[in-house]
């Protein structure tokens, strides 16, 4: 596992140890990780919208394959997956999805990433998901931004617990 990896994994802990209000004097470690409560999710990469098409030809179907691990009782998602980038580059991602507001079938929150493929490998963006059962749909957006298009995309998720 790189040092980088690491430091996601360590901090993702960290912050699940917290918001769980977890014993401030126990530090978790990767077993406790792994047996956490959770659900896992297969994450499939679809679609994306650019704000401002004239600025570059965007590619906007999206393929890509992905999992993710939503930590029971927590606004905590570990995610990990590849897709088909907008700039027609491959990325492979590493990253949670902080989800804290709630309404109905819906969550909101950020999704941040260390992910190829783009200018930055550091990604964090506003995302919202809707699970209803085992099907949900991820969707995440940033506004136009000075030499950026702004965008919206779209994965669609399914349980496999």
């Amino acid at each position: 596992m790189t040092l980088t990896t690491r430091a996601l994994w360590a901090a993702a802990l960290a912050c699940s140890a917290i918001s769980a209000n977890a014993n401030a004097n126990a530090t978790p470690s990767l077993d406790d990780f792994s047996a956490a409560p959770h659900r896992d999710w297969l994450t499939i990469s679809g679609v994306s919208h650019h704000f401002q098409p004239d600025r570059r030809d965007w590619r906007e179907v999206n393929p890509g394959i992905g999992m993710e691990r939503e930590f029971t009782g927590t606004p905590w998602v570990a995610s990990a997956g590849y897709f088909r980038n907008s700039y027609d580059r491959n990325t492979f991602y590493l990253g949670g999805r902080w989800m804290p507001l709630e309404a109905g079938p819906f969550r909101f929150g950020a999704f941040g990433l260390l992910a190829t493929g783009y200018p930055s490998p550091i990604l964090v963006l506003p995302a919202a998901s809707a699970q209803i059962g085992r099907v949900g749909a991820n969707l995440v957006a940033l506004p136009n931004l000075p030499g950026y298009s702004g965008y919206v995309g779209l994965q669609l998720r399914i349980a496999v617990d």
